[in-house]
Parts: structure tokens; C-alpha cells; sequence
């Protein structure tokens, strides 16, 4: 084994070592969403080239940038809040992305709707259904004892049911998925 093959061999080393150590802090400290067709955070990341292009693509308007002061390795990468404004899954950003960052075959999830029983109206004995009709998916949310339940396997957390409520407080919310 020559110089270069030693120390091409223990950077490859290094190297994995260290995305393996840190692979799994990128997506356990993640607190916000990513726009959909994204994988795991790490692959995100290697491969987004920052361009803007998926947020200039949304026809909603609710893909963001983040600026440098939510730190280096995020500055200029997309994401949304579908607790703020629900995503369509149009793919636009999807069909632009030129890295493939973001692609169909991820998993077309951004995460999954959660009932907020301090904040639900039904559990205040309201009758109200709205999160339940505002739900493009099927059997997604569905009522229990007229309180709504969510289906988190069939649940794509697009916020339609966020913006849907009608409790001033909001009785549901979206929460984000980390998939590994």
C-alpha cells in the first residue's frame, strides 16, 4: 500500500465515522419542515445546491429560505409550516429541484397531524367537525366519540386541517417527521 492509498483509506474512514456519528443529531434535532419529496436530513443537505429554484416554483408561496442567522449548514436551504399555511403537494417544487434534493420516491410526508386536547373544541363538548372535512386524504382523521382521531399512516400533514379549524387556539397542529 503506497502514501495515498493509506491516506485515501483513512479519510474514507474518518469520514464515515464522523456521518455516522452526526447523521443522526441532523434529524432528532430538527424542528421544522422540509418541503416534500426530501428523504432524511443528512441527503438533504449534500445534496440541495441552495438555489431557490422550489421556492420560486410554489404556487402556494409557503416554501421560505433560512437565513444565515439559523446557522451555516441551513442558510438558503427551503422549508414551510403547514401551521402557518397548508402545503397542496403540487410538486412543483419537486418537478424543479435540479440536485434532486427533492424527489418523487421520498416519502410524500411532511409530517403528521396532532390533536391538542387543551385546544379542541370537541373536547370542550363542541360539536365540530371541520379538520375531519378538511382533509384531502382518506380516513386520515377521522371522529371517535365525536372527538376527531388522527391516522397517522395515512396522515401526509399538509396543514389543511390547521387552517381549517376553527378554535381560536387551534385544536390541531402538525408535527414534524424525522424519517431515518
Amino acid at each position: 500500500m503506497n502514501r495515498r492509498q493509506f491516506f485515501s483509506l483513512n479519510l474514507e474512514g474518518a469520514v464515515g465515522f464522523l456521518g455516522n456519528f452526526l447523521a443522526p443529531q441532523l434529524d432528532l434535532d430538527r424542528e421544522f419542515f422540509r418541503p416534500p419529496g426530501t428523504n432524511n436530513e443528512l441527503d438533504f443537505l449534500t445534496a440541495c445546491n441552495r438555489c431557490g429554484l422550489c421556492k420560486e416554483a410554489c404556487s402556494e408561496g409557503i416554501i421560505k429560505l433560512f437565513s444565515i442567522s439559523q446557522g451555516a449548514k441551513l442558510v438558503n436551504t427551503p422549508y414551510i409550516d403547514p401551521n402557518e399555511s397548508p402545503c397542496t403537494f403540487c410538486h412543483k417544487c419537486i418537478d424543479i429541484c435540479p440536485t434532486d434534493a427533492l424527489h418523487f420516491g421520498a416519502a410524500n410526508s411532511i409530517g403528521y397531524a396532532r390533536i391538542n386536547p387543551q385546544t379542541c373544541l370537541t373536547y370542550k363538548d363542541v360539536m365540530c367537525d371541520y379538520c375531519v372535512h378538511a382533509c384531502p386524504k382518506e380516513n386520515a382523521i377521522k371522529l371517535q366519540d365525536g372527538k376527531p382521531v388522527i391516522l397517522k399512516e395515512n396522515c401526509n400533514g399538509c396543514g389543511l386541517c390547521v387552517s381549517h379549524c376553527i378554535s381560536e387556539a387551534k385544536g390541531v397542529y402538525i408535527s414534524p417527521s424525522t424519517i431515518t
